[in-house]
């Protein structure tokens, strides 16, 4: 009698050995998959290239601020402090990191008019960053996109030389930021094919996520040296 219960004891004993590694295995799993989840970082603007400059809007301003090398460089730095952290993402019930369109409730995609989308400034409480390219080649009214700028989105190219970034304060979360890209020509220029380019020409917003809290305040301490003279 004694041997069988032994024996249970034993028996039992490995039951709870093995519930004890496969509980200490998956805690180790969840340990390595937090690791590496706050490791892996998310640059919103990685698939930006370098512009020839960047023209600055302060808050509330419709027209660029007058910049030097150095200040360049701080826009060029705050613009590439944005990204964050797959887990800080995924704490705010942040899953989707690609460039999207913006849509309506209905999912289709909002177009933007070229006035529209010369009145695109900074605004009460957002920076504006303008990218300036070289712009794009056209001939004979097609636009040659060997010699634009592109980004993929929700499956498709967007062609474009110019291109405003609108950065309000995510206020240490992961908040989301706004593009506009475009080209240049189509929008400025109003004798091209007796304006019916520019009538006809359409884009559509882009959002993506980003940290924007320090890029905010770079920008703000930017402004206030600019302000300054």
């Amino acid at each position: 009698m004694a041997k069988n219960k032994k024996t249970v004891a034993t028996g039992s004993n490995k039951v709870a050995n093995i519930i004890v590694g496969i509980v200490a295995g998956i805690a180790a799993l969840i340990v390595i998959a937090i690791i590496v989840l706050c490791s892996v970082r998310v640059d919103p603007l990685d698939g930006v290239k370098q512009p020839l400059r960047y023209d600055f809007y302060n808050v509330g301003g419709t027209d660029p601020e007058s910049t030097n090398d150095t200040a360049q460089s701080k826009i060029r730095n705050a613009m590439g402090d944005m990204d964050f952290s797959t887990m800080s993402a995924i704490l705010q019930w942040n899953w989707d990191y690609s460039y999207n369109f913006v849509r309506n409730a209905k999912g289709e995609k909002i177009e933007m008019k070229a006035d529209e989308i010369d009145e695109i400034s900074a605004t009460s409480t957002a920076y504006m960053v303008e990218y300036v390219y070289d712009q794009v080649k056209i001939e004979q009214g097609v636009v040659d996109n060997a010699t634009a700028q592109s980004l993929k989105v929700d499956g498709e190219t967007v062609y474009f030389d110019r291109l405003k970034v609108v950065i309000d304060n995510s206020d240490g979360g992961v908040g989301e930021i706004y593009l506009y890209p475009y080209i240049y020509d189509r929008v400025t220029n109003f004798m091209a094919d007796g304006g019916v380019t520019r009538a006809t020409y359409r884009i559509t917003a882009i959002k993506v996520r980003a940290n924007t809290t320090s890029a905010y305040a770079a920008l703000g301490e930017l402004a206030q040296e600019l302000a300054r003279g």
